[in-house]
């Protein structure tokens, strides 16, 4: 398994599966993947209060992807486990931006 199987096609974009730390040192999107979950790891150095992690999730992947943070929408606020669907974006495109973080070896 690799970080490509966490990303899903759907509809009129795609749906990736997250797995997030708040409150972590720094901000690291992404930084790894689970293959447990199937999910892509990220650490985000807001906290998990009043949403502040998920505003800043929602502005990262919206930088990464070239997404305005109005196409993308997020379930599982109040989980480290996301599901986030990105809309007007291809599957093709989201592997592409995240090929440069994993190298061949996606353990980490």
């Amino acid at each position: 398994m690799s970080y490509e199987d966490a990303i899903k096609s759907k509809g009129d974009g795609v749906t990736i599966d997250f797995k997030v730390t708040p409150g972590s040192k720094r901000t690291e999107v992404p930084v790894g993947y689970d293959e447990s979950r199937n999910a892509i790891r990220v650490r985000l150095s807001a906290k998990a209060v009043d949403g502040k992690a998920n505003k800043q999730l929602i502005r990262e992947l919206s930088r990464l992807f070239g997404v305005a943070s109005t196409h993308i929408r997020l379930s599982g606020a109040t989980s480290t486990r996301k599901s986030v669907e990105l809309i007007g974006i291809e599957r093709e495109d989201v592997i592409w931006a995240l090929r440069p973080f994993f190298d061949d070896d996606c353990e980490n």
